[in-house]
Parts: structure tokens; sequence; C-alpha cells
């Protein structure tokens, strides 16, 4: 529509040079060569390579309930952006994602999600043995039995930095003091019904049942590794949540390295691996290449 605005009802007129004219003056113009070129180095490369991936990745895979949970869930939480910003969606999108309409947007994001698919089953297929067992030795513990009493930092969404320093500081002092009463002869479980923050666990005595990697805060669970059976933290664990003062009652033995846990090991090291900017581009070119793109 933009060529036929500016170019109106001209037909094949010629510039001195013999290109065809976008545009004409007085004296010269503007070739459909020159436009061509700075939309190709513009947007060009970007919009083809969409293509490209669409076609490819269309033929790889089919629309699955994850996809479409995927799409309606993005869909809904830009809405709510939009609504949340006082704009329309569709200006939302413009703005933010370049798309036009709302079936422009979910063709975005039924790429989006088709790529990081591609990206990770490839990143699975470069995974070598020695990652493999590298990952065994250093990131698979056994399950560990441990409860914890967790001491959050509370704060108003609209406070100071001041405040939430205080409240930071509040948080850790009160973890300390927790620890002291311990360190007297005080009763583990009945401290976390007294001053856990974790609703979850605070009035069964802060036990958390067996845990392992993503059932507690990396930090908690760090710490509970080191601990020996029976022990509790001798300082607070800072974390996201909050201060965790954690117990090991006991911990199972590491699992051997089956078929399963290897399959295991292997999306954990392709989900890492896929996530990095770089190996997506690498993996989108290995796709490419392998369907023979010239």
């Amino acid at each position: 529509c933009a060529m036929l605005l500016i170019t109106g009802c001209k037909k094949d007129v010629k510039l001195v040079n013999g290109e065809n004219a976008v545009v004409t003056f007085k004296e010269g113009g503007i070739s459909s060569n020159e436009l061509y070129n700075v939309l190709k180095e513009d947007q060009g490369a970007e919009k083809i390579m969409d293509l490209i991936d669409t076609f490819l990745l269309d033929k790889l895979y089919d629309e699955t309930d994850e996809e479409k949970k995927y799409v309606s869930q993005n869909v809904k939480s830009i809405k709510d952006a939009a609504k949340n910003m006082g704009v329309e969606y569709e200006t939302y999108l413009k703005y933010y994602y370049s798309v036009p309409t709302e079936e422009a947007f979910e063709d975005y994001l039924v790429l989006s999600f088709r790529r990081d698919k591609w990206t990770e089953e490839y990143a699975k297929e470069t995974i070598t043995e020695k990652q493999i067992n590298d990952y065994y030795e250093t990131e698979v513990f056994g399950d560990v039995d441990a409860s914890h009493i967790l001491i959050t930092v509370d704060t108003k969404t609209d406070a100071t930095d001041d405040e939430i320093k205080k409240a930071e500081n509040d948080a850790l002092e009160k973890a300390k003091e927790v620890i002291k009463k311990l360190n007297e002869g005080g009763d583990f479980a009945t401290l976390a019904k007294e001053y856990s923050k974790d609703s979850q666990t605070s009035e069964n005595g802060g036990t958390l049942g067996k845990v392992n990697d993503g059932d507690l805060a990396d930090e908690a669970l760090d710490a509970l590794r080191t601990l020996k059976d029976g022990s509790y933290s001798s300082s607070p664990v800072k974390s996201s949540d909050g201060y965790h003062i954690v117990y090991k009652k006991s911990q199972d033995e590491k699992p051997k390295l089956d078929e399963k846990l290897t399959e295991e090991i292997k999306t954990k090291i392709a989900q890492e691996t896929a996530s990095k900017a770089s190996f997506q581009l690498q993996a989108l070119k290995e796709l490419r290449e392998k369907n023979e793109m010239t």
C-alpha cells in the first residue's frame, strides 16, 4: 500500500541511469533498487529469517496443547499489560512487538515457541558423555530429608531504600535470634511454628520432607548438602525468599546413573544451553543448513 501511495499510477518510469523509479523529481529521483536495499538492510533480513524458520518448523512440529497454552498465556499477559497502561491492545502490539494484529502476534508466539523447542532438541544432540558425567559428579545428590524456618523481609510495595534496608536487617537479626535459641537447646519444630513465615510448613514444625533440585531455594539447598545429619545451619542462609535456618535430618545415597537419570541430566543441560541467545542462533543456523537452504 505504501508503494502504491508513493508511485501512484506511474508505470515503468525510468531514471537517467536506466533504473526503475519509485519517486521522481524535476531532476533525478529515487530508484526501486535504492528502496529495496534500504528495506532489505532495515527489516528484510529479519523478516526473511522469520519466513524461513516458520516454513521449516511448520514441517517439524504440529500444534500441541503445550503450544496453545503458551500462546494463550502470553496473549493474556500482554492484554493485561496494555490494560494497565491504559492503551489499546493492538496499539501496544504495534509499539512493543512491531506486529499489526493479534493474529500476527499469535504467529510470532508460535514461531518463538517452536524456535525454543528446536533449540533445546538440538542442544540435546550436542551433549557429550563427558558433560553428562561431569554434571552427575557435581550436581546430582541424594534427596535430603529436611526442615527449615523462613524469616521473610517484610516491606510495602512503595518502600524507600532505607525502609527496605531496615526490613532486611530486622529479618537477619530475627534469624540470628532463632539460631541463638537453637544453640541454647530450643526445639527446631517449636521455633518453626513460632517464627517461620512459610505458611505451608510452619504448622508442621518446618518439615519439608525429602527435597532436591527445584524444591527449595538454591542457596538453602546448597547449605543443606554441606550439613551433617542431625545438624542445622549455624548462620542464616539468604535467598530471594528471605533468611532460612535449615535442618538436615538425613540424606539418601546418590542415585545411580541409569538410563532415566541420564535423560533427566541431558534435559537439564539442554535447557541451560538453549537459554543462551548465541546458542539459539547456532541451532537455527544448523536447522537451515540441515534443510540445504541456499
